[in-house]
């Protein structure tokens, strides 16, 4: 059970799963913010003083020094304790705070043969296939692989849980407490229309997107019904 009075990030921290998405149809998720869905290992971050920690089910993820630093680097200047929903992720380039291009290969000549001769079932199997390899290759991180910490949600800050605050106002202080390092930042979102952004989105290498409610709650270890993931648009 969560402490509502405690003040260690860290402790909390252990004793806190990950709000879970639903399925359905995304045009039931009422006001949506919609965010680039992230590969890599979603963990809990929590930072208290010079100290942090990244959790997956309450177990420490270890082998990130260098990300638990930048972490308690970058909150330093604007707060002594954060909780976070994050992203270990290779998505994100290192000092020039852009986004690592991702470009989507072109079909071959075979795969458009086969789309013309048979509607695109096959092609759509083999590129399920190759979005689950993908995705098992997004979770695993080499030695030596530049790593980066995208943060999607702000759980807890200074002393107080922010469980019960609408999500688009959680975003908001999300955003002035990770002002932008090059390895630890904030993730984009956006408000509907988002068909100028799926260009660009998919362009990146992101295969997703993520429908939340804006003024949606977090409830930690349940599956939100107004939180959705739907298969980025292929154009």
């Amino acid at each position: 059970m969560l402490q509502m009075d405690d003040h260690d990030a860290i402790r909390l921290a252990r004793d806190l799963r990950l709000q879970e998405f639903a399925t359905g149809r995304t045009d039931r998720v009422p006001e949506p913010v919609v965010e680039p869905v992230w590969t890599g290992l979603r963990v809990i971050a929590a930072v208290q003083g010079d100290a942090a920690v990244l959790l997956l089910d309450g177990v420490e993820v270890i082998g990130h020094e260098e990300l638990s630093t930048a972490l308690t680097q970058s909150v330093a200047a604007t707060a002594s304790g954060v909780i976070l929903d994050a992203y270990i992720t290779k998505m994100i380039s290192g000092e020039d705070t852009g986004l690592r291009p991702g470009i989507m290969p072109m079909p071959s000549v075979s795969k458009l043969l086969t789309k013309a001769l048979v509607g695109g079932r096959v092609l759509d199997r083999a590129q399920q296939a190759e979005d689950d390899k993908a995705e098992r290759a997004a979770r695993q991180f080499g030695e030596d692989e530049p790593l980066n910490l995208v943060a999607v949600d702000l759980l807890w800050l200074d002393g107080e849980w922010l469980l019960d605050v609408p999500l688009l106002e959680r975003k908001r202080l999300l955003a002035s407490v990770l002002p932008g390092d090059p390895m630890v930042r904030a993730s984009m979102y956006v408000r509907p229309p988002v068909e100028t952004w799926i260009g660009s989105w998919r362009e990146m290498g992101f295969r997703g997107l993520a429908y939340k409610g804006a003024n949606s709650r977090y409830r930690p270890g349940e599956v939100a019904p107004d939180w959705i993931t739907t298969p980025m648009p292929r154009r």
